[in-house]
């Protein structure tokens, strides 16, 4: 006898924390005072095993989405999506989930860093940023501004592993219109800076 379809509605992962993070200069300790942060996704919907193990049909997706600026001393609380079940039978069940898999950090004069320390029971949580010359600085930021005017990336190689992906990969851009005001703004003004240093 089949068994009923139970739905669930819910987050399938833990809650983040929303605790600041300390953005510091590796190399004199002072903190950066402002940031772009980017968060990256993967979505996945299909149907799975209960246990993890066993084979999954269905598509999966990266994508960026819920960029915000971020400043010291502030709650650092990426947008976790809610993610939905309906199980069927003792072993599989139909999902549709969205997973945070990491925050790209980027700031004038600093390498880019991908964050991914969310989850309760770790310690405070104080990242150093490598400093890189102006002009390094510049044409990194540069060139992430030009990609993220696109709605999809298709890469390989360094261009995937630069966003912590497999290669080949595709990675969808999902930013509204005023976040890609924000991003573009931030990057447009970051540049600046960059080509106006030393």
């Amino acid at each position: 006898m089949a068994l009923a379809c139970v739905p669930y509605h819910g987050k399938a992962q833990l809650t983040i924390r929303k605790d600041p993070v300390q953005f510091i200069d590796a190399s004199t300790g002072e903190a950066i005072q402002e940031l772009l942060a980017i968060p990256r996704y993967n979505s996945f919907k299909g149907v799975t095993t209960l246990s993890g193990e066993g084979p999954q049909r269905g598509t999966d997706r990266d994508y960026l989405a819920n960029p915000f600026i971020y400043r010291p001393n502030s709650s650092f609380n990426p947008k976790q999506p809610r993610s939905t079940a309906l199980y069927g039978g003792l072993w599989a069940y139909s999902f549709k989930g969205v997973s945070l898999e990491g925050v790209m950090v980027l700031a004038a004069g600093y390498q880019p860093y991908t964050f991914i320390d969310f989850w309760p029971n770790t310690p405070q949580r104080r990242v150093k940023l490598n400093p890189i010359s102006s002009q390094k600085s510049a044409q990194e930021l540069q060139k992430i501004s030009t990609l993220l005017r696109k709605d999809m990336l298709k890469m390989s190689g360094d261009e995937c592993y630069f966003w912590d992906l497999p290669s080949p990969c595709v990675l969808e851009i999902r930013f509204k219109p005023k976040e890609r005001e924000l991003v573009h703004s931030f990057l447009r003004q970051a540049v600046q800076r960059s080509n106006q240093s030393p």
